[in-house]
């Protein structure tokens, strides 16, 4: 019985421990050329449920998103909110604080209930602040996603087993 009291109590205490955390999201916008366009997709982001701040860079086109403490990234939401305020995305990458994690090509990570496979990787330890970059049609143009294209279709089915995966990249 004492056993079993104590499993339960590490059991909650490390259930919230995870091996690594979304710091920011870097995210390119095609399209956006004067202030009004900005405050648009800055807008549309803000209403996510999870994001905190967000701060827009006319110049370069980009922003970057930063999350409430505990709120659950949704990538997918984020490159949706541009394309709901008009605009369409260039890149989307994210940087991640990694506790000691071994990846290698192909290797799962599953976070937040989100599945995430690496591609195009050489085998290495991610500690500390890492930036990853994301693949596929929602977060790239059409140009640059077809030379990505062959690379995610050889990695269906030989890392994560889901719905919908993420594939990224270092």
């Amino acid at each position: 019985m004492n056993k079993f009291i104590y499993l339960v109590i590490f059991l909650v205490i490390f259930s919230g421990k995870i091996n690594a955390q979304f710091q920011t999201v870097q995210i390119g916008v095609n399209g956006m050329t004067c202030s009004q366009c900005t405050k648009n997709v800055e807008m549309s982001i803000r209403k996510l449920n999870f994001v905190d701040e967000v701060r827009m860079d006319i110049q370069n086109t980009e922003g970057e998103i930063t999350f409430k403490e505990g709120g659950v990234v949704d990538i997918k939401r984020i490159a949706q909110a541009v394309v709901d305020a008009g605009f369409s995305v260039r890149y989307i990458s994210a940087v991640v604080l990694f506790k000691p994690a071994k990846v290698t090509e192909n290797y799962c990570w599953i976070f937040q209930n989100s599945h995430y496979q690496f591609v195009k990787i050489t085998d290495r330890e991610l500690v500390g602040l890492v930036k990853i970059n994301f693949i596929g049609k929602h977060f790239m143009p059409h140009d640059e996603y077809k030379k990505w294209e062959s690379v995610v279709k050889a990695a269906e089915n030989k890392g994560c087993e889901a719905n919908y995966i993420y594939f990224i990249t270092l």
